[in-house]
C-alpha cells in the first residue's frame, strides 16, 4: 500500500514535518534561504534576522575557519548527506548541541541547488551527559590516584624488604664467620688443655722443682676449659641466631612475593580504571 493510495500529498507531509521539527534551507554556498519557526526559536533569532545570513555565522569560529568546514560543504555539494550531533552558537553566544541531518536537494536537472537541514535540540542531554561523564572521570581519576598511592607504597615496601633481605644475608655471613672463629678457639682450647695436661705430668715427675711449673700448667688447663666452654656457648647462641635469621629471610621472601602479586593486581586495576575513563570519554563523543 503506497502513500498515494492514502491520498497524502507532499504539502501535507511537509506541513506535518514543519510543525514538529526544526528546519532550515541553505543554498550550495551556505547562505540561508529559508527557516521555520522551530529552528529560529532554537537558535535564538527571529526568522527575519536569519534571512540572508550564512551557515558559518551559526557555527563556532574554530569550526567555520577549519579545513573540516570546507570538507563539510564540499561533501554536501557532492550529494553526500550528513548526520551527526553538531555544535552551534545561538544569538546570545551560548553553545548549542543539535542532532542534525543535512540532505542535499536535487532539482529536475539533476543538480544540487539547496541543502535542507533537519535538527533537534539536544543541548540539555549533552550538558547532563558531559557533566555526568566529567564527574565519573573525576571519580575514576581519584580512584586511580588512590591506586597509585597503594602501588607506590607497595613498591616502597618491596624496596625496604629487599634492603632488609640484604642486611639479613650480611648478618648470616657475619654469624658464620664468628662460628668459624669460635670453632678455631675451641680447637686451640683443646690443644691448650692437652699441653697443660702434659705439663702437669712433667711437673709431677720433676718433684719439688716442678711445683711452680705445675701451678702454671693447671691454670693453662683451666683457661683452656673456660675457652672451650665459652666457644661452645657462643656457637650454641650463634646457631639460634642463624636459625632465626633463616626463618626471617624465608618470611621476607614470602612477603615480597605477596606484595609483588598484589602490585600486579593493583597495576591491572589501575589499567582497568584508565580503560573505563577512556570508554566514558569515547561514549560522551558518540552519544
Amino acid at each position: 500500500m503506497t502513500i498515494l493510495q492514502h491520498s497524502i500529498d507532499k504539502e501535507t507531509m511537509f506541513n506535518a514535518i514543519n510543525r514538529s521539527l526544526a528546519l532550515i534551507i541553505f543554498d550550495t554556498n551556505g547562505k540561508i534561504l529559508w527557516t521555520n519557526k522551530n529552528f529560529a526559536q532554537i537558535i535564538g533569532y527571529e526568522i527575519e534576522e536569519l534571512a540572508n545570513m550564512y551557515h558559518k555565522q551559526l557555527c563556532t569560529l574554530t569550526f567555520s575557519n577549519s579545513q573540516e568546514y570546507i570538507n563539510f560543504w564540499n561533501n554536501l555539494r557532492s550529494n553526500k548527506a550528513f548526520h551527526d550531533k553538531v555544535e552551534r552558537v545561538s544569538k546570545s553566544g551560548s553553545v548549542l548541541w543539535l542532532d542534525a541531518i543535512y540532505t542535499p536537494v536535487i532539482n529536475e536537472e539533476g543538480k544540487i541547488n539547496a541543502v535542507i537541514k533537519i535538527a533537534s535540540d539536544i543541548t540539555n542531554r549533552e550538558i547532563v551527559l558531559k557533566d555526568s561523564t566529567s564527574r565519573f572521570m573525576a571519580l575514576v581519576e581519584e580512584m586511580t590516584a588512590s591506586t597509585n598511592e597503594v602501588h607506590n607504597a607497595s613498591e616502597t615496601a618491596v624496596n625496604s624488604i629487599e634492603e632488609l633481605k640484604k642486611e639479613s644475608e650480611t648478618v648470616k655471613e657475619k654469624v658464620e664467620q664468628i662460628q668459624s672463629i669460635a670453632t678455631t678457639v675451641k680447637e686451640i682450647a683443646a690443644q691448650s688443655n692437652l699441653l697443660g695436661l702434659n705439663a702437669s705430668i712433667e711437673a709431677a715427675r720433676a718433684g719439688d722443682h716442678g711445683r711452680g711449673f705445675s701451678v702454671v700448667a693447671n691454670e693453662v688447663r683451666k683457661l683452656a676449659d673456660t675457652s672451650k666452654n665459652s666457644a661452645e656457648n657462643i656457637n650454641y647462641q650463634l646457631n639460634g641466631i642463624l636459625k632465626s635469621v633463616t626463618v626471617m629471610m624465608e618470611m621476607v621472601k614470602q612477603v615480597t612475593n605477596n606484595i609483588n602479586e598484589n602490585s600486579g593486581s593493583i597495576e591491572e586495576l589501575k589499567n582497568a580504571y584508565e580503560d573505563v575513563a577512556k570508554t566514558a570519554e569515547e561514549l560522551s563523543t558518540i552519544i
